[in-house]
């Protein structure tokens, strides 16, 4: 990813717009590993200032596929945070940066779909939404989670 996706200008702009990279050398520093409880390079990590957890992804990611990811992540730590009003904002941007990926595209839109209800107590915001996630991704795993509302 250092050769290819961390210099990617996109990916630069949007790292250093929204978040504090950290980088390890695990040849140098091993114990990372266990730190952080992983047993696979590269490991993204998005943590809040807190060290909170929102998102974790393991392996290559190229620069479509890693800003999909980091975008996931910032919709992820909003719903978290209860802040769902951002959460709608960023779910927009993430539908926008994951489309035509057939992994992170249907979980945006599930998330989408949760911080459209979350901000508005409207379940049928929610059911607008997976319902569109069913139609669209059926077999995603995504649609699986949202399936029980056809019974």
């Amino acid at each position: 990813m250092g050769t290819v996706t961390y210099p990617n200008p996109e990916v630069e702009r949007y790292i250093h717009q929204y978040f504090v990279p950290v980088q390890f050398n695990i040849v140098e520093r091993p114990e990372v590993m266990d730190q952080f409880n992983s047993t696979w390079t590269p490991t993204i990590i998005v943590q809040d200032a807190d060290g909170r957890e929102h998102r974790r992804a393991q392996g290559y990611l190229d620069p479509q596929r890693f800003l999909g990811e980091l975008a996931l992540a910032r919709v992820k730590a909003a719903i978290d945070r209860h802040d769902y009003q951002a959460a709608q904002q960023r779910a927009q941007e993430a539908l926008e940066m994951t489309e035509g990926d057939p992994v992170r595209e249907p979980e945006a839109l599930y998330w989408a779909s949760v911080a459209d209800y979350k901000a508005s107590n409207d379940v049928n915001k929610l059911l607008h939404g997976w319902r569109e996630l069913l139609n669209e991704f059926p077999e995603s795993e995504w649609a699986k989670r949202a399936e029980f509302i056809r019974g």
